[in-house]
């Protein structure tokens, strides 16, 4: 079981890092480290989303995705 973490900001002034330290934190307080986070600065409309994609294909059953916000 890999946990994986996906950050996204709609637009490049805005810093989809920020979510990290507390994505980070809430596995740790479950005894889990985070395996890769995935991190892109993307408009939520568009649906070409590579780091999304890229999540995707690596992704396993059992694996566990994290997002800071369920509209991420």
């Amino acid at each position: 079981m890999f946990i994986r973490a996906y950050l996204r900001a709609s637009t490049k002034e805005q810093n989809a890092k920020r979510a990290k330290s507390e994505l980070i934190a809430f596995a740790k307080d479950s005894d889990y480290k985070i395996a890769t986070c995935y991190v892109e600065n993307l408009s939520g409309a568009t649906l070409v989303r590579p780091q999304l994609m890229q999540l995707i294909d690596e992704d396993h059953a059992g694996d566990v995705i994290l997002v800071e916000q369920i509209d991420r």
